[in-house]
């Protein structure tokens, strides 16, 4: 239950406060139109095509980016073991293209299951480049494979399956950021770089 009510606020007895402006500065939404991409082997990652989110300018330099993605998987190696995994990588003009977080090519791991599809999911917060929060930002979603295992060596994402759903132009693959207000939003731990 709220304790104070300010001119442009509402205060709660932990001390957060909620105010009139909205938490979410902007959203964009992307899908690549490429599908069957197959990612390299762990050491190099494959850039998802197609698929970078403009964010422009920050509005302010405290901001972070809620960043989101699925897509499909198959060819998993079938005789063997494989894994997979997604990075997120940051681009202002200055900085160039910075590897913000990745899970590693176990984030989806399979133990010799044969013909195997899946959907592959992440969730990350990216804050404003702390040294250039007044230049463009854009966002681009890079994957990798464990090397070992079954006879294709390879895995695919964002899969062209049976009845698979491309209404609106999807293609099994999704990647959003949200940029959000970092006054309206209180984090406990999370780091900015």
């Amino acid at each position: 239950m709220a304790t104070t009510m300010g001119g442009d606020y509402i205060q709660y007895p932990d001390g957060s406060q909620q105010k009139t402006k909205k938490q979410i500065v902007k959203s964009r939404y992307n899908s690549s139109p490429t599908t069957n991409v197959n990612l390299a082997v762990w050491g190099t990652e494959t850039t998802v095509p197609d698929c970078q989110i403009d964010m422009g300018v920050p509005e302010k330099s405290n901001n972070w980016y809620r960043v989101e993605y699925y897509n499909t998987t198959d060819d998993w190696p079938g005789n063997g073991y494989g894994g997979s995994g997604m990075a997120i990588y940051r681009n202002t003009p200055s900085a160039g293209w910075e590897r913000c977080y990745a899970q590693g090519q176990h984030a989806a791991y399979d133990n010799d299951s044969g013909d195997y599809y899946t959907t592959t999911m992440g969730l990350w917060y990216v804050p404003v480049h702390p040294t250039y929060p007044n230049e463009p930002h854009t966002f681009e979603l890079r994957g990798t494979r464990h090397p070992g295992g079954g006879p294709s060596g390879n895995i695919r994402i964002n899969c062209t399956i049976g009845a698979d759903n491309r209404i609106g132009g999807w293609q099994n693959n999704m990647l959003s950021v949200h940029e959000i207000d970092g006054d309206m939003v209180v984090n406990t731990n999370i780091t900015r770089f």
